[in-house]
């Protein structure tokens, strides 16, 4: 149930942050100037939704962004190195390229926001 829900919020996020990314980027914007400024807003947007449907967590918030948000500067690094890589350097077409990115994030921030971020209350009784 889960990773249905996080699928959801994911899909819903990162398709709307993935047309506005096609949108700037068409209108001028350079490809990873675009997905920095997009990336932020998608965080903020997503943190209270997965907090709160996906891994019904209310206690501890303030710990939880911090780990939260340390998990979405280390998925911030991997998109802008996948857009480096394969965009400046192998010259593939960027919108293949941030759509790939958005799914390859979006599975390590599911699987480290599920074991760092958000722990299930028994997992963090048991390891004090």
């Amino acid at each position: 149930m889960q990773v249905t829900r996080f699928g959801f919020i994911g899909l819903l996020t990162n398709s709307f942050g993935y047309i506005l990314y096609l949108m700037v980027t068409f209108a001028g914007i350079p490809p990873k100037l675009a997905m920095t400024i997009l990336y932020f807003f998608g965080v903020v947007m997503s943190f209270a939704a997965n907090r709160r449907w996906v891994f019904i967590q209310a206690a501890e918030q303030q710990s939880a962004l911090v780990r939260y948000g340390i998990i979405y500067g280390v998925g911030y690094a991997l998109n802008y190195s996948i857009l480096y890589v394969f965009v400046d350097r192998l010259h593939y077409a960027h919108f293949y390229v941030q759509a790939f990115g958005i799914v390859a994030v979006a599975a390590f921030v599911y699987v480290a926001c599920s074991i760092y971020a958000f722990p299930s209350t028994s997992k963090r009784k048991q390891n004090p």
